[in-house]
């Protein structure tokens, strides 16, 4: 993608992060959950903290997607919240290719099949790469992806399934369909699940 500002994570609706078709299969007694057609989006505000070379970004998060739960029903999801990345060997540097991980992703939504939680898995390394390429005139061109190793609760967090077909690469993509349909304000789930999800052209499914 294309865009005037090479900070990194590339915030929506400059861009969003996509696994277009790949399934997250989350296996638990009695129930498998899919889900498909990710989109993640960073939001503001977006917090760099330097450590040593690298630098820390913390930012808002937002999680769409298709999924199924014994396809019997479709329903849409939509989970906000917060995450944390680091690239490496970024300070003082605004162009090149850096080796970034995403630390930390918790989000939470609601459905009518009930609340999800998500959160990128605590003990498996989300790694992923960055490519800022300076093409003159105040643009930039970004190429960005991340393997991130997710895990879901159905208990409100009390136990984590990981995701069996993991890790899931979600790639770069700009910019967002629809940007004027944000609200970069009130991230609660419940407000922010069903308008955003048409934005994708697709229903967050989970069919039971």
């Amino acid at each position: 993608m294309v865009t005037s500002n090479p900070s990194l994570p590339v915030l929506s609706p400059s861009g969003y992060y996509t696994n277009g078709a790949a399934h997250a299969t989350y296996t638990m007694p009695g129930v498998t959950i899919n889900l498909t057609n990710l989109g993640f989006l960073a939001l503001s505000p977006m917090v760099p903290t330097p450590s040593g070379s690298d630098e820390l970004e913390a930012f808002n998060a937002m999680l769409l997607g298709d999924g199924s739960v014994f396809g019997l029903a479709h329903l849409t999801y939509a989970g906000s919240g917060s995450g944390t990345m680091i690239t490496h060997n970024k300070i003082g540097n605004t162009t090149g290719t850096f080796s970034t991980e995403l630390l930390s992703l918790n989000l939470s939504g609601s459905t009518a099949f009930g609340p999800l939680l998500i959160r990128e898995s605590p003990t498996l390394a989300s790694l992923g790469q960055t490519s800022i390429i300076a093409l003159g005139g105040g643009q930039f061109q970004i190429s960005s992806f991340f393997d991130v190793f997710t895990e879901l609760s159905i208990d409100g967090g009390a136990t984590w399934v990981p995701d069996s077909s993991g890790p899931e690469r979600i790639t770069l993509m700009g910019p967002v369909p629809e940007p004027s349909a944000y609200a970069l304000a009130g991230l609660a789930a419940g407000l922010l699940a069903l308008k955003r999800a048409r934005w994708f052209g697709k229903k967050t499914v989970i069919q039971d």
